[in-house]
């Protein structure tokens, strides 16, 4: 991973992340945010394109469920976050 070690990338996902990364000559925007009553996490990866498509979305009272199931979600061309990784660029955030 360029632009993060993989251990701080994760780590940022607890934090409400906005990042912004390429994986081979895709894009791609992760946002963790809170409900509006501040109860529930939310975490997304979208693609970034003329029309943002949501490849990866979960809610929870607990923030550790919604980074779980990301990293465990084979949404790199079929590779979870950790199999990707190396070709993973950290463009913003």
């Amino acid at each position: 991973m360029k632009g993060n070690t993989l251990n701080e990338f994760i780590d940022d996902l607890y934090h409400n992340p906005e990042k912004e990364i390429a994986y081979r000559g895709k894009k791609y925007m992760i946002r963790g945010y809170f409900s509006p009553d501040a109860n529930i996490y939310s975490l997304e990866v979208c693609t970034i394109e003329t029309l943002s498509r949501i490849l990866f979305k979960h809610s929870s009272y607990r923030r550790g469920e919604c980074v779980e199931l990301l990293t465990k979600a084979k949404i790199f061309d079929g590779k979870t976050i950790y199999e990707a990784e190396q070709d993973i660029e950290v463009l913003y955030g």
